[in-house]
């Protein structure tokens, strides 16, 4: 249900892509990797007519000359494109491949952790069209990049879980501020999706590890996402699909955008079609609505401002093995974030990004007529100015200020409050120096302080690459990391301390054209890892930070989208070794979370004779560890294989003259009998032996039919 969110916008970027654009002229600009050239200049040579291409090289403007006419693009670090175009009273769509200076291709740049080329040097970059078209994801971000090197599969949380690290110790960003609440709330064993479109968003980022300074709060990975810049034109759709309805409306202005869209989605029809392994009293309901606003400030400024509502409900009979009984759960949860942000240059030699943000999250959970109210509030601030030094130097520097409330609301026979707030401001200073055309460095550090906690602490940052050959080169990373508990310990236990972790990552990477290859090994070393005697224990005695864990491994990627023609592909491949003592954990074992083989092969085609874009995504993980009560020692159990083949088709057509498209998506195609994990009966029976449940999908198999119309 909430996937439809997410999968209607994926349906309109595949008809942005492959039908003409409703402008006079318009297009993308790329590079020859296929990747957006942004802020590149587009004009009618010895014309007053021009334009400049977004963040993802979508470009869009509007003539009145006709007949033959010589159009420029240019943008630094590329040679200048021109082209003769023959205007009329149609509109025109192009798509114009810049090449690269001579000069940029032989440079050198920091790439431990990076996929493509990107001013964030320590990133794996997909386009959001290549996280839209991931079969297995089915339009969720996170989803995607759990099809890349370095994450796990972990099928009944949906969430990231990032080189041995679990789920919380990968923070979210919108345009650089922190989003506290990026994923719908769930209910026990039922795996939840990411509360953003990928489709929103010019450039998707996913850090594994040795990430910049810029970012805090974070153990294994930050998820970045830079949104769209100003509406490449005038859009209206409907769409209408097996679980709801979806519209979405979008105007440009010469100098401003805005986008709207609404959703509304209930699963009642596709859990008739689809058996369930959920007892539903009350089928998934989800209301969503947001706003994009955007404006050009100058010849260099952008300003944008984002929101985004939403209210989702559910209930359901749990089966609670280990205690015997079906427990009633009803959940309520609804959201609301917002963002401001300015970027521009301030002269030739300082660019700004500035914004705020704010968050707020409220769920209602019954529990067997229990109730529990959670309100989180969160906000941030942040400057970030760059310094162009010299040719060589360039300087990153900043400040951000995060705060949060948490308050949890307890109805016993009297109302139990927990609740806390922290400030968390921060200095962070990163200069990058280009030693030669062959070799970088960049020395970062970031100062923390919470006070919440009463303590600060300096985290020191190092990268550095060598270009090894024209198109490859070798890079490293080294830093240290630290993230506050979770506020589940620390509504108990306010005076635990950070968590902390070391990261060492080395790197090689080939990239020629349409092709890249890259192997990276790591080494993380966490302290500090909280440690209970009883999960939920109110006692503050209970908890300490003597946990510890460290994980090490090897991450394989190879992409290809040149040697058939209209096809993408990648194959990514993880080997993990990782063990933790911590929780109530009585010695160090691998975690119940961990896969220590994960392999994923995505392919993608689109069909231009019938106008019908395919894929296909398989997915494979190795047993997981779990604790056989049947069995001596503890977390000896391990569950069997795990795989997935999921499939999508979309289909580009005229209905009355206007565009349509018809998608399906499906999941599990083969209907694998996937385990995730083993509960066990709280009391031994006759034989002395505990029962056991095995914690399975919600659904074997799920497919999903749309039909969009564009008016």
């Amino acid at each position: 249900m909430i996937a439809m969110k997410t999968v209607v916008l994926f349906i309109l970027s595949i008809v942005c892509l492959q039908l003409t654009a409703q402008h006079t002229i318009s297009g993308k600009i790329s590079d020859r990797r296929g990747e957006g050239v942004a802020f590149a200049n587009i004009y009618l040579d010895g014309s007053y007519d021009g334009t400049t291409s977004d963040t993802a090289g979508i470009f869009s403007m509007k003539t009145s000359l006709t007949g033959m006419q010589h159009l420029v693009a240019s943008s630094i670090g590329y040679e200048t494109f021109s082209l003769d175009i023959t205007l009329g009273t149609g509109d025109t769509a192009l798509y114009i491949t810049m090449k690269e200076k001579v000069s940029e291709l032989n440079e050198v740049a920091i790439t431990a952790g990076v996929f493509s080329a990107s001013d964030k040097k320590k990133s794996v970059t997909l386009s959001s069209f290549d996280i839209a078209t991931t079969a297995s994801a089915v339009g969720d971000i996170y989803g995607a990049f759990a099809s890349l090197p370095g994450s796990q599969k972990v099928g009944e949380q949906g969430m990231l879980f990032v080189r041995g690290g679990e789920s919380y110790e990968t923070k979210t960003y919108m345009d650089g501020m922190l989003v506290q609440s990026p994923y719908f709330s769930s209910m026990p064993d039922i795996p939840t999706r990411g509360r953003f479109s990928p489709l929103l968003f010019s450039e998707t980022v996913f850090s594994t590890g040795g990430y910049s300074a810029e970012y805090g709060n974070a153990l294994s990975s930050i998820v970045d996402l830079t949104t769209n810049g100003l509406e490449p034109e005038d859009k209206i759709s409907l769409s209408v699909m097996t679980v709801g309805a979806n519209a979405s409306f979008s105007k440009r202005w010469e100098n401003t955008s805005l986008a709207m869209t609404g959703l509304y989605a209930n699963n009642a029809l596709h859990h008739r079609i689809f058996r369930q392994n959920v007892d539903w009293v009350r089928d998934p309901v989800l209301g969503d609505g947001m706003v994009m606003f955007r404006h050009r400030v100058g010849e260099t400024g952008l300003l944008k401002s984002f929101c985004s509502v939403n209210s989702n409900a559910m209930e359901m009979n749990y089966n609670n093995f280990p205690a015997g009984t079906m427990d009633r759960i009803r959940l309520n949860n609804r959201n609301l974030y917002a963002n401001t942000i300015y970027s521009g240059e301030l002269n030739e030699k300082w660019l700004i990004r500035t914004g705020i943000s704010a968050g707020h999250d409220l769920e209602n959970m019954v529990y067997t007529d229990l109730p529990v109210v959670t309100t989180k509030f969160s906000g941030s601030a942040k400057i970030l100015l760059t310094h162009l030094a010299t040719e060589h130097l360039k300087i990153r520097m900043g400040v951000d200020v995060t705060g949060e409330k948490y308050r949890q609301e307890i109805s016993l026979d009297s109302t139990i409050v927990l609740q806390l707030q922290d400030l968390q401001p921060s200095l962070f200073l990163e200069p990058e120096v280009k030693i030669s055309s062959k070799l970088a460095l960049r020395l970062g550090g970031r100062a923390e302080y919470s006070t919440l906690m009463s303590s600060g602490a300096i985290l020191p940052r190092i990268s550095a690459a060598f270009k090894t050959s024209r198109y490859s080169q070798v890079s490293m990373a080294w830093g240290k990391f630290t993230q506050k508990p979770l506020n589940d310990y620390l509504k108990f236990a306010p005076g635990l301390s950070n968590e902390h972790a070391d990261h060492v990552i080395l790197n090689f990477q080939y990239r020629n054209l349409q092709r890249t290859f890259r192997v990276e090994a790591y080494y993380k070393k966490y302290s500090g890892l909280v440690k209970y005697e009883a999960p939920y224990s109110g006692d503050p005695a209970a908890y300490n930070n003597l946990g510890t864990g460290n994980a090490r491994g090897v991450d394989i990627f190879w992409r290809d989208k040149k040697t058939v023609k209209g096809v993408d592909y990648w194959i990514a491949y993880s080997y993990l070794d990782t063990r933790r003592n911590y929780k109530d954990y009585p010695e160090s074992v691998m975690p119940d979370y961990a896969s220590r083989h994960n392999l994923s092969v995505v392919y993608k085609q689109f069909i231009a004779p019938i106008t019908t874009f395919v894929g296909a995504t398989y997915s494979f993980a190795s047993g997981r560890p779990y604790d056989d009560r049947n069995n001596p020692g503890f977390m000896t159990g391990l569950t069997r294989p795990y795989h997935d083949i999921s499939v999508n088709l979309t289909y580009v057509t005229k209905l009355f003259r206007k565009d349509c498209v018809v998608h399906m998506n499906i999941t599990n195609l083969l209907g694998f009998q996937n385990v995730f994990g083993y509960l066990y009966s709280g009391t031994p029976g006759e034989d002395g032996s505990y029962a056991s449940k095995a914690v399975v999908p919600t659904c074997g198999r799920q497919a999903i039919l749309v039909f969009i119309l564009m008016l």
